[in-house]
């Protein structure tokens, strides 16, 4: 991990206040400035890139970076979400009862993927051919008339609270989390890319490299 491209990121001083556990309210607060820096300020068109995140505390001033190699996990440099899962699957799931550690007594705080893609409205019905797709496991939005170019940012820290960060282009992003009170369990990101990063944040909580 020492021969990682490390970058620092400044923590906003006002935390976002989604959450009323500190710890992962710091984490929803870093998660969102990195998309702002590394993301928006950065700009579009940008590879998908994989990180651990580090924090000492919930006052910390900023945040470490440490970017995995895109080799590291994506040699073949198929679709990131793909590259991702065939990193995970012959990982460990993280115990049901896991003990919560402070981020400053663990290697890392989380990891986060942030990549870019498609989304469709929310707020219509699927078509039937957007349906049958689902069905088999297709992805299908970039061929949608009404589709919206988004960014994301999911992230799950080492206590395995599950961060979504989401921006369409030309908008200003919104933050989810498992933690949150009544979340939308689609908005937060239920799905591959968040177990697959559960059981990569586990790994590297217990002081192993799974790339």
């Amino acid at each position: 991990m020492q021969s990682w491209e490390k970058r620092t990121v400044l923590m906003p001083s006002k935390p976002l206040g989604l959450l009323q556990d500190d710890l992962a309210d710091a984490m929803a607060t870093a998660l969102h400035a990195i998309e702002a820096r590394e993301g928006e300020r950065r700009g579009w068109d940008r590879p998908a890139r994989l990180f651990t995140v580090h924090l000492e505390s919930v006052d910390s001033r900023s945040i470490e970076l440490r970017m995995v190699p895109t080799r590291s996990w994506n040699d073949r440099d198929i679709n990131p979400a793909d590259a991702l899962i065939n990193v995970a699957r012959h990982l460990p799931d993280p115990p049901e009862c896991l003990r919560r550690r402070e981020y400053a007594d663990s290697p890392v705080a989380g990891a986060a993927l942030m990549f870019e893609g498609w989304a469709r409205p929310n707020d219509r019905e699927l078509t039937e051919y957007e349906q049958r797709a689902a069905e088999m496991g297709l992805r299908v939005n970039h061929l949608a008339p009404d589709r919206t170019e988004t960014r994301c940012v999911y992230g799950v820290d080492i206590n395995q609270q599950q961060f979504h960060v989401f921006r369409a282009r030309g908008e200003e992003a919104r933050v989810y989390s498992s933690s949150e009170p009544g979340s939308d369990a689609s908005a937060t990101g239920s799905g591959l890319i968040p177990h697959a990063l559960n059981r990569i944040a586990h790994a590297l909580r217990e002081g192993h490299r799974p790339f």
